[in-house]
C-alpha cells in the first residue's frame, strides 16, 4: 500500500518513527514534568477513582443546583427540606440547612447522594406553568448523575 494511502487511514509509513506519526496526526509530543526522574512512568502514577471524582461530580452538581435554586427563589424551601430528612441506617442526620455547611467532606458526600433526589423533588413540587419544564429537567438531571454515582460504588 502507498503511503500516501496509509497517510489517509492514519497508518504510518514504513520506516516512519512514533514521532513523525504522531506529528502526521497533528500532535504534538511535548515534555512532562515527570521526564528527567529515574525509574517514574507516568503511566504507573496512582490514579484517581472513580468513587472520588462520582464525588467531586456531586460536589459540581450541587454548585448548578444552588444557582437553579437561587434563580427560582427555593433557596429556603430546599433548606427546610433538607433540614426535615428523618434519620435512618446507614444514614447520619443532617444537623445544618445545605447552605450552612462549608466543608464537605466524604460520609456528607455520601449522604447526599442518597437524599438529594428526594430533597429537589420535595422542594420542586408545586412548579406554575413556566417552571413545570425546568423543574422536570432538573429533577431527570439530578436523577442521572446519582444513579451514576450510586452506580460507581458498586
Amino acid at each position: 500500500m502507498p503511503d500516501r494511502e496509509k497517510a489517509v487511514r492514519n497508518e504510518p509509513a514504513e520506516g516512519a518513527g512514533i514521532a513523525e506519526y504522531f506529528q502526521h496526526l497533528g500532535i504534538k509530543i511535548a515534555n512532562n514534568v515527570f521526564i528527567g526522574l529515574d525509574r517514574v512512568s507516568p503511566a504507573d502514577l496512582p490514579k484517581p477513582d472513580l468513587l472520588h471524582n462520582s464525588y467531586l461530580g456531586l460536589k459540581h452538581m450541587m454548585e448548578c443546583v444552588e444557582g437553579f435554586l437561587k434563580k427560582h427563589i427555593q433557596q429556603e424551601a430546599f433548606d427546610d427540606a433538607w433540614k426535615e430528612i428523618p434519620p435512618y441506617r446507614g444514614f447520619s442526620v443532617l444537623k445544618k440547612a445545605h447552605r450552612e455547611i462549608t466543608h464537605w467532606e466524604g460520609e456528607e458526600m455520601h449522604n447526599l447522594g442518597h437524599c438529594i433526589s428526594a430533597v429537589l423533588a420535595s422542594t420542586l413540587q408545586n412548579p406554575d406553568s413556566s417552571q413545570y419544564h425546568d423543574f422536570k429537567s432538573a429533577l431527570k438531571y439530578i436523577s442521572a448523575l446519582v444513579h451514576f454515582s450510586l452506580m460507581a460504588q458498586y
